[in-house]
C-alpha cells in the first residue's frame, strides 16, 4: 500500500477516535434512553461476537488446514468431519475460556478499578492489533507467536495426510486435539474481545447467574459462524486457499479500532453500553 495513503488512514483513525472521545464524554445515557430504545444485550453480544468471529489467527488455520486438507482428499464426509469438528472444539474452548473469566469479574464484583483495568487492555489490545495494518507482525504482536507456527503447521500436514488412510473416529480425535493446540497459541491474538465482553456482560447486572452463561454461549456460537460458514462452503467447492497477509491485517485493524472504541466508552462513559 502507498505510504500517503497510511499515513492518511491513520490520521483519519486519530481524529475519528479522537473525536469520538469528547462525544463519549458529552452524550448522556438519558438522552439516549429518550431518543429511542438503547442498543439491547443481544444485539450488543452479536456485533462483538461476530466481529471477534473473523479473526485472522482462526481463518488462518482453518483456511490452512482446509488447503492441505483438500490436497490429500475430495471426500466431503471426511473433510467435513475434520472441519467441523474443529471448529466445535474452537467454540467449547472459547465458551470455557470467556466462563473462567465470568466467574473471575463475578467473584471481584465489577468495582471502578476491574472497569478501567478492562479499558486499559481493550485500548492497549486495539492498538497493538490496528497497528499489523500498516507493520504486520512487527514488534510487539498479539499474532500467533513465530515459536509455535511451524509446530503448528506440522500438526496441521499430520492431520491432512491422515485424510486417506485414517477412520473418522481417528480423525475427530486428531482435529480435536488439533482445535485444542491452536486454541491455546491463539490466545494472545483472541483473547482480548472475550476479556472485553465478559467484563462488559458482568457489569450489567442480569439478575440470573444462569442467564450470563446463555450470553456466553451465544457469543460463542456468533463467533464461529464465520468459521461455519467458510468450511461449508470451501467444503463444498473444493477450492481452499489460505488467507492472505494483506486481509489478516485489515482484519486486525478493524478488530483493534472497535476494541479502542470499547474501551474508551469503559473508560469514560460505560452507560453508553447500558452498564451502571
Amino acid at each position: 500500500m502507498n505510504k500517503k495513503i497510511k499515513i492518511g488512514i491513520i490520521g483519519l483513525t486519530i481524529v475519528v477516535l479522537v473525536a469520538f472521545y469528547f462525544l463519549a464524554q458529552r452524550i448522556s445515557p438519558e438522552d439516549l434512553k429518550n431518543a429511542g430504545p438503547s442498543l439491547p444485550l443481544p444485539l450488543l453480544t452479536f456485533l462483538i461476537a461476530i466481529i471477534d468471529g473473523f479473526n485472522p489467527c482462526n481463518l488462518f488455520v482453518l483456511t490452512l488446514l482446509i488447503s492441505l486438507m483438500l490436497t490429500e482428499s475430495h471426500q466431503r464426509k471426511r473433510i467435513y468431519a475434520v472441519g467441523y469438528t474443529f471448529i466445535i472444539v474452537i467454540l467449547l474452548f472459547y465458551f470455557l475460556f470467556m466462563a473462567a473469566w465470568l466467574n473471575i469479574f463475578k467473584y471481584i464484583g465489577f468495582i471502578d478499578p476491574l472497569r478501567i483495568g478492562i479499558a486499559v487492555i481493550a485500548l492497549v489490545a486495539g492498538f497493538i492489533n490496528a497497528k499489523e495494518f500498516f507493520f504486520y507482525r512487527k514488534g510487539i504482536t498479539l499474532m500467533v507467536q513465530d515459536r509455535h507456527v511451524g509446530p503448528l503447521k506440522k500438526r496441521i500436514a499430520n492431520l491432512s495426510k491422515l485424510i486417506k488412510r485414517g477412520s473418522i473416529p481417528t480423525l475427530i480425535g486428531a482435529s480435536a486435539v488439533l482445535a485444542i493446540f491452536a486454541s491455546l497459541v491463539e490466545l494472545p491474538c483472541t483473547a482480548g474481545f472475550p476479556i472485553i465482553y465478559t467484563g462488559i456482560l458482568s457489569g450489567m447486572g442480569l439478575s440470573s447467574g444462569f442467564g450470563h452463561y446463555l450470553y456466553l454461549l451465544l457469543y460463542s456460537f456468533i463467533y464461529v459462524l464465520p468459521l461455519f460458514v467458510i468450511m461449508t462452503i470451501l467444503g463444498y467447492t473444493f477450492n481452499g486457499k489460505t488467507i492472505e497477509k494483506k486481509t489478516m491485517g485489515l482484519i486486525k485493524f478493524i478488530g483493534g479500532v472497535i476494541m479502542i472504541i470499547l474501551g474508551i466508552i469503559l473508560l469514560v462513559n460505560p452507560g453508553l453500553i447500558g452498564m451502571g
